[in-house]
């Protein structure tokens, strides 16, 4: 399964304070060799899986609409982006999948996509919480920042949700089941870019009336 396959390289588990440091820097190993790799590298590699998680879909009666792209070229897409990081390790892309299933397509369609935002907002809040995690234990913040940050982000997600409206669709797919309904499945995006600015503007408006020095922090870590 691709959530198997791609263990390495895409953060799947939520916050649990227990264990969340450790988890990160072994997440922070592996999407530091993919940073220093070439692009070519990573690509080649990305190509690979893409192959391997095309196949099984299809054998396992996954197809796409006519309008949609095949779905080799999905896979190759949305592979592809998940070996990106910028220097501070954040991805280019978050990313979120979810299933639905429904008599009508497009009713399957929109509510896969509805989860799927939900599912991304948790990612957002799940990537940065950990980005707070190391900038505490590399004490670039203190642990009082940064469990207030926390906090701040916690509050935040249903602000995240209602403004999180740039997301891309880069896995669209469906089959049909055993009772002759529409499974579809659907992989959003958004760009780190949209992430910060959506976190940005809900964590600053908790914020103002708590930490100036706290925002400026934050703005400076994330290049906000």
């Amino acid at each position: 399964m691709r959530k198997e396959k791609l263990v390495l390289f895409i953060l799947m588990a939520v916050f649990v304070v227990s264990s969340y440091a450790q988890n990160f820097e072994e997440q922070r190993e592996e999407r530091l060799k993919i940073y220093k790799a070439s692009k070519k590298k990573n690509k080649d590699k990305a190509l690979i899986l893409s192959e391997e998680d095309a196949e099984q879909l299809l054998n396992d009666g996954w197809k796409t609409t006519p309008s949609a792209l095949p779905l080799e070229r999905q896979m190759d897409a949305m592979y592809i982006m998940q070996m990106e990081y910028d220097s501070k390790l954040f991805p280019a892309y978050v990313m979120a999948e979810a299933n639905s299933v429904n008599q009508d397509y497009n009713a399957a369609k929109k509510r896969a996509v509805e989860l799927a935002k939900s599912v991304l907002v948790e990612k957002i809040q799940s990537e940065i919480s950990l980005q707070i995690d190391w900038a505490i234990k590399t004490e670039l913040i203190e642990s009082k920042e940064g469990e207030a940050l926390i906090k701040s982000l916690k509050a935040a997600k249903n602000s995240i949700s209602q403004n999180l409206e740039d997301v891309m669709i880069v896995e669209d797919i469906y089959r049909i089941t055993s009772s002759k309904r529409f499974e579809v499945r659907v992989t959003i995006a958004c760009t780190a870019d949209v992430a910060k600015k959506v976190l940005k503007d809900a964590v600053n408006a908790d914020l103002e009336q708590n930490s100036e020095k706290l925002q400026k922090k934050l703005a400076d870590y994330f290049g906000w």
